[in-house]
This record gives C-alpha cells, sequence and structure tokens, in this order.
C-alpha cells in the first residue's frame, strides 16, 4: 500500500526513530512503527481486517482510524478518489493508497 503524510512534520515523526520515540513516547512508538509497517505490506485496506490488533474503524466523514494499543489511534484518509457502496462506505479492497493524517493520544471516541 502506498502511504502519504499530510504534511513533512507528521511523516519525520512518523518515519524517523528517534523523533517518534520522543514525540509520541516509548509505549505508542514501536507500535506506530509497526502499524506502518502493516499498512505498507498490505496490498489493499481491507487485509487490515484481518489483524485484529489494529481495530481498523471507518467514519461517515471519511476518518478511518487504526489502533495502536490502547493509548493512541493513527488517523488516516483513503489515498485518491476510492469506488464507494452506494451507501458512501468504502469498498476497502480498492482502497490501495492512504494518507495518514494524525496521530492521537488518547482514542478518539
Amino acid at each position: 500500500m502506498e502511504i502519504s503524510f499530510v504534511d513533512s512534520d507528521l511523516a519525520q515523526a512518523c518515519n524517523d526513530d528517534a523523533v517518534r520515540a520522543q514525540r509520541f513516547g516509548p509505549v505508542v512508538a514501536p507500535v506506530l512503527r509497526r502499524r506502518l509497517s502493516e499498512l505498507a505490506a498490505a496490498v489493499h485496506l481491507a487485509e487490515l481486517r484481518r489483524l485484529p490488533q489494529a481495530r481498523l474503524r471507518g467514519y461517515a466523514d471519511g476518518r478511518l482510524l487504526v489502533a495502536l494499543g490502547p493509548a493512541a489511534d493513527l488517523h488516516l484518509r483513503a489515498g485518491g478518489d476510492p469506488p464507494r457502496l452506494a451507501d458512501g462506505q468504502l469498498i476497502e479492497w480498492a482502497v490501495h493508497a492512504l494518507l495518514v493524517t494524525d496521530v492521537q493520544l488518547a482514542p478518539a471516541v
């Protein structure tokens, strides 16, 4: 899967080991690294459903959240203009690119 970031600061915080550890702490940083590796290895978004620890959640406003353990969530949006079902839900097997928009240290409700 192709992964991009909303800005260069977030890209550096997610991809640089030292910056990631400093910004997100010793608990979240290794989980974030692992989750980004899992995203990159996936062919399409639906593959994340096979990872129960990721707890992929989608919202009507287009947000996707992936768990980073009990202490954080990775916020994503589908890249490009993926097809949707009649009710507006993403066709997850057709999503091959993701945009990382945020890492929230307290899980979203």
